[in-house]
This record gives C-alpha cells, sequence and structure tokens, in this order.
C-alpha cells in the first residue's frame, strides 16, 4: 500500500472490492481492472474498498450464505481481506485499503473519504438516491441462455437483480459485446448505458517464463506431451467434451495426456464431477487424465507454458474464452476454443477454434496442433500488444467515470 500522489487529470475511482471477491476469477477481474487503470495514470494509488471485519458481519456472512444454500443460489467460499489485498498488489498496482460499514451509508462515507469521483464495479443497483456516481456490472445471462441449468428460484434471483440494475445504474459494463447483444434481446427497455469491455489479458512479462516451472511441473508428476483445460467443474465448462476428444486423439495413436485444473464442485449438479469421472473410467483415460483440483496461481501458470495448448470447450462464457485464455494468451499459450459467439471476440494470442460441443472436431484440432505446433508470438510483439490492451481498457473505464460523474457530458464512443 502507498500514499503516492494521484494524477490531478485522472477521475478518482474507488474500486468495489466485496462483490468479486467471493471467487479466483473475480479476484482476477480486480487485478486486471487496476491494472489497467495504472497502466494510463502511472503513480496513481486506487482505493480498495473493503467491508470492515467484525463479528457480527461474519455471523451475518455465514447466515445468508446457509439460506442461500436452502433455496438453490450461488454461493462462494469468501477471500479473507487479506487475500483480496495481496493478490491485488501483488498484480504491481499501487492501492489504499479503505474499510467500510456493508450498507449504502458506510460505502458513501468510504467514498468522500477517498474523495472518489465514482464507484466501481457494482454488481447489485446501489438505487437512484445513492448520493454519489456509481457504475454497474454484470457478468453474463446465462440462466437466459442456458436456463435448464438454474433453478426456478435463481433465475427470479438473477432477473430480480439485472433488471434493477438496468433501471437504475447510469452505466452499466459487461465483459463482451457479446452480453450486450444479450440484455438489448432479454431486457429491451432497459435505461442504462451499456458498456462492454475489449479483450484485455494481463500484460506482465513475469507470465512469459519462469526458470522453475519444470520443477513446478515435476513435483505434480506431469507427462512430457499434454494439453491443459483449466476451468472450474462447472456443467457448462463441457469437460466431456475435451475428455471424449482426447479419446479419439489416442485411438489415432498419438501418445498425449490432457491436464485439468479448477474447483472440482458445481452448486448447480453436485453429481457432475462424479459423473465426468465415470466418463473418465468408461472410456480408460484414467491414466490420461490428470485432475489436480484447485492450485495455486502461479503453479496453474507454470504448467500452462508447459502445456501442448490450453483447451477452452466451454458452451457458455461472459467474457471471451473466460480466465483460461486471458491466462493462455498472457503466458504466450497457444488455445483451442470453443466457437460460441463470446469467443469469437477473441482478437490476440494464437487460437485455433472448433465446433462447440464436437468431440469430433476438437481432436481434429488437437491432432493439427500436435503434427504442426504453431509458433508462439515472440515476447517482445505480445508484450506490445497486451500494453496497448490495457491501456484501452484503462482509458475506457476512465472515460465511463467521467460520464457518471457528470452525466450531461457525451458518454464514450459517442
Amino acid at each position: 500500500m502507498t500514499n503516492s500522489m494521484r494524477s490531478d487529470s485522472a477521475p478518482r475511482i474507488a474500486i468495489l472490492c466485496d462483490s468479486l471477491a467471493g471467487w479466483a476469477g473475480g479476484i482476477d477481474l480486480l487485478c486486471f481492472l487496476v491494472n489497467s487503470l495504472t497502466s494510463v495514470s502511472p503513480g496513481t494509488s486506487w482505493s480498495l474498498l473493503l467491508p470492515s471485519n467484525s463479528v457480527a458481519r461474519s455471523l451475518a456472512a455465514l447466515a445468508k450464505r446457509g439460506l442461500k444454500t436452502l433455496v438453490g443460489l450461488k454461493t462462494y467460499p469468501r477471500m479473507s481481506n487479506v487475500e483480496v489485498i495481496d493478490a491485488i498488489t501483488n498484480s504491481g498496482s499501487q492501492v489504499d485499503v479503505i474499510g467500510y460499514r456493508d450498507a449504502a451509508s458506510g460505502l458513501a462515507s468510504a467514498m468522500r473519504q477517498c474523495r472518489a469521483e465514482a464507484l466501481f464495479p457494482c454488481t447489485r443497483s446501489l438505487g437512484r438516491s445513492f448520493p454519489l456516481p456509481w457504475i454497474g456490472y454484470i457478468t453474463d445471462l446465462q440462466h437466459k441462455r442456458l436456463p435448464h441449468w438454474f433453478t426456478k428460484m435463481e433465475r427470479w434471483h438473477r432477473d430480480r437483480v439485472f433488471s434493477r440494475m438496468l433501471a437504475e445504474a447510469p452505466a452499466v459494463v459487461v465483459n463482451a459485446a457479446a452480453v450486450v447483444q444479450d440484455i438489448e434481446e432479454f431486457y429491451p427497455n432497459h435505461r442504462a448505458r451499456l458498456f462492454a469491455l475489449p479483450f484485455c489479458p494481463p500484460a506482465d512479462l513475469k507470465r512469459f517464463s519462469d526458470a522453475l516451472d519444470p520443477e513446478v511441473r515435476a513435483g505434480y508428476h506431469l507427462p512430457a506431451k499434454y494439453f491443459m483445460v483449466s476451468n472450474q467443474f462447472w456443467i457448462h465448462k463441457s469437460h466431456e467434451t475435451a475428455f471424449m476428444a482426447l479419446r479419439l486423439v489416442r485411438d489415432a495413436g498419438h501418445d498425449v495426456h490432457l491436464v485439468c485444473t479448477g474447483n472440482t464442485s458445481d452448486y448447480r449438479r453436485p453429481e457432475h464431477f462424479n459423473n465426468l469421472k465415470a466418463i473418465i473410467e468408461k472410456n480408460n483415460l484414467r491414466e490420461y487424465v490428470h485432475i489436480l483440483g484447485l492450485i495455486p496461481k502461479g503453479d496453474q501458470l507454470a504448467i500452462m507454458r508447459g502445456s501442448l495448448a490450453v483447451i477452452q470447450p466451454t458452451l457458455f462464457e461472459g467474457g471471451p474464452g473466460g480466465g483460461s485464455v486471458y491466462d493462455a494468451v498472457s503466458t504466450r499459450t497457444p488455445s483451442i476454443v470453443s466457437d460460441i459467439p463470446v469467443n469469437r471476440e477473441i482478437d490476440i494470442g494464437v487460437v485455433r477454434f472448433f465446433a462447440a460441443g464436437s468431440a469430433e472436431d476438437l481432436a481434429a484440432k488437437m491432432a493439427e496442433m500436435l503434427v504442426n505446433p504453431p509458433q508462439k508470438l515472440g515476447e517482445e510483439e505480445t508484450f506490445a500488444q497486451l500494453k496497448r490492451r490495457q491501456r484501452e481498457l484503462g482509458s475506457l473505464l476512465l472515460d465511463i467515470t467521467k460520464f457518471v460523474a457528470n452525466p450531461r457530458s457525451a458518454p464514450p464512443g459517442t
């Protein structure tokens, strides 16, 4: 943490961490946002707003989580404030941490304390009566595109939260143009101005190589040749497509394995992971599929750098490629990605597309990479691309902040 002076020209943005601190992807997103802002306003110390820790709040959070579980709503084990701060400061940006009482009045007081002109990202509406500018954030509309994988209660809950957000927020940020299109289709009467973020993997030279990579991989007893799937084991990630593709590739005579990382539980389908293990057993893949579960980020990236390619078989994402393709591009690792619309927004990196849900097409793309490995982009070229995209994202966030702080100004892109 630091008390570095802010650039006079940069709007002051308070980063609301609480809403995204529940899972690793949320922490990654917060790091992307802060680092992008730093890229266009170096030397600025951004304010992170975190709820003040207290026994009462912890008990309330536990009770709320238990209630959500009973009615079938998504819950995540919350990361501690220390873990959140460490993740963001370790990514290289300068931050000041400000605690707030978990209420609208507490948020407003914390914003005044750091003289913030806007609060972002808000995953729930703060209402039109909130005294200071705020920016909404919606992850995706999966419950609309894949309603059969959500309970009736969860669909109702998400509709209620998103409808209110789109009616009351002056601006709502999403991770892809495809999400904007979904909102226009399913919430056509929204009042909020919508902004899609550009595809922006981390720009960090440390992600390109590490002398300890072979040692890390040896510690997990990994084979010499493997593809990698780095997703949570949720039903829409379609791991089974990758497993069946591996079977086809091995049947074609290629001695290659598959390494999988990520949380193995799916709150919607508790039986899903066991079903996947049954597919592995039925197809005699036990020796060739290595499921490592949730591992440290540094280990995940080391394993990724050693892979032939990252496979992203997902059937739905809120951002291009999901977190695993962001990581793949940022480590110069090739990827093979399902051709759903949101993934087609991936426009940098070494990427091959296959027909979503088709093990045969995925197997063909895997075999092509085995026979003719793609050339990785150079470190300097990749880093320059990522830095340009990072500055583009940072500039957009500052422009959105100026817009909500002064609604009479022209919105970005006009």
